[in-house]
């Protein structure tokens, strides 16, 4: 929100904010050099640049991509053979830009199923997640340097509950935030789980 580098080894971001409440509404916060700005948000969802309107606007581009099986409008009567399934998101983008996640993200955010209980929405909400998450070596920032997705959160503003998995370790841990003194004047930390887990079944 602010000029100033945070240090010499982390330079200031271009971030960009998401900002939810209980009721599942959503605004992005943007401070650009034509100053501050703030959006409501109808797709719930941000990556980072281009600024949020730009990133709407692309939205069009892939307004045809869809879950279903497409139909043939491209030569209507001769019977192509729709050789996979999934052929309906064929278009859709799989870069590790910033434009391109932001368009695969909003579409698995809008066609995910709605959780019926907190188990079952935390597992779509961290496979929607997912779905758009950077692996190492696959976006180059430098000689021999990646940037890469080094963890990915949520919490729950029911129960209070912040959920986490990070890049050494995908399974979901979790926090319960109320179970702590949230009044207090000290800081309370806790050791992030970074060693893969693995159920071995035999």
């Amino acid at each position: 929100m602010v000029n100033i580098n945070f240090s010499e080894k982390l330079p200031l971001s271009p971030l960009h904010w998401l900002m939810a409440d209980k009721t599942g509404e959503s605004i992005v916060v943007e401070s650009t050099l034509s100053g501050l700005h703030v959006y409501d948000n109808p797709v719930h969802v941000l990556t980072n640049n281009p600024e949020f309107p730009g990133q709407l606007r692309n939205l069009a581009n892939y307004s045809n991509v869809a879950p279903a099986q497409p139909k043939n409008t491209l030569v209507p009567g001769v019977d192509l053979n729709l050789y996979s399934r999934g052929l309906g998101t064929h278009f859709l983008p799989g870069g590790m830009d910033s434009a391109s996640r932001f368009v695969k993200v909003a579409f698995v955010r809008a066609h995910s199923p709605q959780g019926n209980n907190e188990l079952s929405s935390v597992t779509n909400y961290f496979h929607i997640l997912h779905s758009v998450e950077q692996p190492k070596g696959t976006d180059e920032v430098g000689p021999n340097s990646y940037e890469y997705t080094i963890y990915s959160d949520g919490t729950n503003l029911e129960t209070g509950t912040f959920y986490y998995t990070n890049y050494e370790n995908n399974q979901i841990n979790a926090i319960e935030l109320n179970k702590e003194n949230l009044n207090g004047d000290e800081l309370i930390d806790y050791k992030l789980i970074e060693k893969q887990t693995i159920n071995y079944q035999n």
